[in-house]
């Protein structure tokens, strides 16, 4: 027994006609825009911090390689 699909079709729903679609305002939405500035600060914040890590880790290695820092071992 095969299945008859000829008679099925898509249709819209109602709900997203032009008509009745809900209208968005033209101009945007201070909601978004203090995400973006938030999203933006904290990746730049998020690099500076890494940045300050590594220069630290940096200089602490240095300071064991040159010998200007030493591990008390008896």
């Amino acid at each position: 027994m095969r299945d008859d699909f000829s008679g099925i079709r898509a249709d819209r729903d109602s709900y997203f006609d032009e008509d009745t679609a809900p209208r968005r305002s033209s101009g945007k939405p201070q909601r978004e825009k203090n995400l973006a500035v938030q999203i933006a600060l904290g990746i730049w914040m998020g690099g500076v911090a890494l940045a300050l890590t590594g220069l630290a880790a940096n200089f602490l290695f240095a300071g064991l390689l040159t010998g200007a820092i030493q591990i008390g071992v008896n």
